[in-house]
């Protein structure tokens, strides 16, 4: 990752559209990178010239990636801590500095949310539990990782999570922790659901009303788990929250190639959508752990509200 730290901002946004580089986390650490990188590299008599051009960097990193609540906030912590040393009447360089600084606090801000992610989250999950997984999520990896430093002995079952198959990756990940693990089809979850403990997923984005955008198929595995009463627990810091959607704005759902799951797309009379997410409602999650601590879906708005006002200057 520290590497991006040497790319321009172009090189970023391909890598980002590409999904080279593809976790939530990954994302959002390498927009800072590149912010950090432009405002060291942006001229600018005054603030407000520096300030144009590094909202139009951060703009485009934001682009590159929409579905992504923590890209857009790393970005919106970046642009929101220089915005405010201007309006203190700070010097151009002092500005800057202020950007730099905020893009390093926010890859910070991550590695301890996912480390107290992973505190929190252990406390949940008991001796001898069956758990399923949807995709790759790091801060799902932080929480098995500190299960298995308390001792504790746990079995997870992995879906392919299809397209792209990212649930062979976090196969491989939590192997290497020490936990045997099931690999599934996606759509056998419903085979396997009355004896797993706990559903454990990751989000792209987090919306006020506790609605989760994650992986395609975790609004099905979220339903199959409520029908079944298995508790649904979904582990994200709070900077994949998504202030906007307190004013009603909904969360883009990106797509992929369509090539990706169908060859011969070129045909007058076809059409083949491959969404990347879902949106899996509030009522079937039984609570979201941050690193602000483990809170109901109904929670998120004042969460959010709270955090993004004193954080990111966003107010309702």
């Amino acid at each position: 990752m520290e590497d991006d730290a040497s790319r321009d901002t172009g090189d970023v946004i391909r890598r980002i559209r590409s999904r080279e580089i593809s976790t939530a986390d990954d994302t959002a650490k390498a927009a800072a990178l590149a912010l950090e990188k432009a405002a060291s590299e942006i001229g600018g008599a005054t603030p407000e010239e520096f300030l144009e051009e590094l909202g139009k960097t951060s703009r485009l990193l934001s682009e590159s990636r929409p579905t992504s609540a923590s890209l857009q906030n790393s970005t919106r912590f970046v642009i929101y801590r220089a915005t405010l040393a201007a309006e203190k009447g700070l010097a151009v360089d002092e500005v800057r500095q202020s950007a730099i600084e905020a893009a390093r606090t926010f890859r910070e801000k991550i590695d301890e949310a996912k480390a107290k992610i992973g505190e929190i989250g252990s406390k949940r999950i008991s001796d001898g539990d069956l758990i399923l997984t949807h995709c790759y999520s790091t801060s799902v990896l932080s929480i098995l990782r500190k299960v298995r430093e308390e001792g504790k002995e746990v079995r997870v079952i992995v879906t392919e999570s299809r397209p792209a198959f990212e649930g062979r990756k976090m196969t491989h990940e939590i192997l290497r922790i020490g936990f045997p693990v099931t690999f599934i089809i996606d759509i056998a979850v419903r085979v396997f659901m009355h004896d797993v403990d706990n559903v454990m997923v990751g989000a792209e984005a987090i919306a006020a009303n506790g609605a989760i955008v994650n992986k395609i198929g975790t609004s099905v595995i979220g339903t199959v788990a409520h029908e079944a009463r298995v508790r649904t627990l979904v582990a994200a810091g709070t900077y994949k929250f998504f202030p906007e959607s307190i004013i009603g704005q909904r969360i883009t759902i990106e797509e992929e190639d369509p090539s990706q799951i169908y060859e011969n797309t070129h045909h007058e009379n076809l059409t083949v959508r491959n969404p990347q997410f879902d949106v899996c409602p509030a009522e079937y999650i039984d609570a979201i752990i941050t690193e602000r601590g483990m809170i109901p879906p109904q929670g998120a708005y004042f969460l959010l509200r709270k955090i993004f006002e004193e954080e990111y200057g966003f107010k309702k």
